[in-house]
């Protein structure tokens, strides 16, 4: 008989235990997913808000729409009427330490309006991060999107079409260079279908 009141007792001690820690561990669960389903929809409207910032600066309109839905990083830029005044892109190219995320807008005239580094946080800092700048990537406004963008870290004068590398950083100013130009390609081809469509 002892011994049976031993086992009990003895299960009593694991049990009790266990089913609080259970009971904490649903609780806790229960808050955090709370907690994820009352923050995601705020998260979401912050960044949408600094996207449309984002898109403002590089191209200004009075609406945004999106050409890729899936992909979420090419939009139409237009003016009151409805009209098509150009078009933004969002690109990304590998940099000395990884992605380097840039924005770019361009007019239907073939013109850069404005190019934005979105991030260009895992690039050396003090080096590679001054691409992030806008002192260093304002040079890319009113370059032509027709032809390939350049990078030049050497002449004495500054050739057509062309930036000048960050001292130090050739890599990370090739990279957000390549993701202009790949903004500039997809220009390109959007206005080259464009204008097929319209000899149909």
């Amino acid at each position: 008989m002892d011994n049976k009141n031993s086992f009990f007792a003895r299960s009593k001690d694991i049990l009790i235990p266990t089913v609080v820690i259970m009971a904490i561990c649903v609780v806790v669960t229960a808050a955090l997913a709370g907690t994820n389903l009352l923050t995601e929809s705020r998260i979401d409207a912050i960044e949408d808000k600094q996207q449309q910032e984002s898109m403002s600066e590089v191209l200004k309109a009075d609406k945004y729409e999106d050409i890729d839905i899936v992909s979420g990083r090419e939009y139409k830029a237009l003016d009151k009427s409805g009209k098509v005044i150009g078009y933004i892109f969002v690109t990304s190219e590998k940099g000395y330490g990884g992605d380097v995320k840039v924005m770019t807008g361009i007019k239907t005239d073939g013109t850069v309006t404005a190019v934005k580094v979105l991030d260009a946080t895992s690039e050396t800092p003090g080096l590679g991060q001054n691409t992030g700048k806008e002192d260093w990537y304002k040079q890319f406004s009113r370059l032509s999107a027709e032809k390939e963008i350049k990078v030049d870290k050497n002449s004495a004068s500054k050739p057509d079409n062309t930036v000048r590398a960050v001292t130090g950083a050739t890599i990370s100013s090739k990279a957000v260079t390549k993701a202009v130009n790949s903004a500039r390609e997809r220009f390109n081809e959007i206005i080259k279908n464009e204008e097929a469509g319209k000899d149909e």
